[in-house]
């Protein structure tokens, strides 16, 4: 079930966040940048049987046009459930033209989750994120518009 984050959920998205697993995929978050996102309403959980098993964090780039700061889903299947659910808030409650974010090009299973959602490759960035351990990945620029969303 999908809900929007309160200030008592900012301490678990901040772990799931920074947890080790997703550290080759998604940066830490910034200091006070999870507050923030829940003060402005655009940070969602996901929880299964009582427990907070996901989350989205957008952002807003201009208005009408938001940006996926990260998403974290630990149950398989979860992340189609939560981003369907947030795109469906996106575009009817927020009234948003677009959403748009870059992936590492290596994240094939979110870019196939992405893509079936109706997301589209607009860009790809030569070496544009470093990983910890070093290494730069290449990023595509994904996106989609309302017009081409399909609830």
């Amino acid at each position: 079930m999908l809900r929007r984050a309160t200030l008592d959920d900012v301490a678990r998205i901040e772990a799931m966040w920074s947890a080790p697993q997703n550290a080759p995929w998604i940066q830490p978050p910034d200091e006070g940048e999870v507050a923030a996102s829940v003060a402005a309403g655009f940070a969602f959980v996901w929880e299964t049987e009582g427990r907070t098993t996901g989350f989205v964090v957008l952002m807003t780039w201009v208005p009408e046009v938001f940006g996926l700061s990260a998403i974290v889903a630990e149950r398989p299947g979860d992340g189609r459930r939560l981003l369907s659910a947030v795109l469906r808030i996106v575009f009817t409650e927020l009234k948003a033209h677009r959403i748009g974010f870059d992936v590492t090009a290596d994240n094939t299973r979110a870019i196939r989750l992405y893509e079936s959602l109706g997301f589209r490759r607009e860009g790809h960035i030569r070496e544009c994120w470093r990983r910890p351990d070093g290494l730069f990945v290449d990023c595509l620029l994904m996106g989609l518009l309302a017009r081409e969303w399909t609830p």
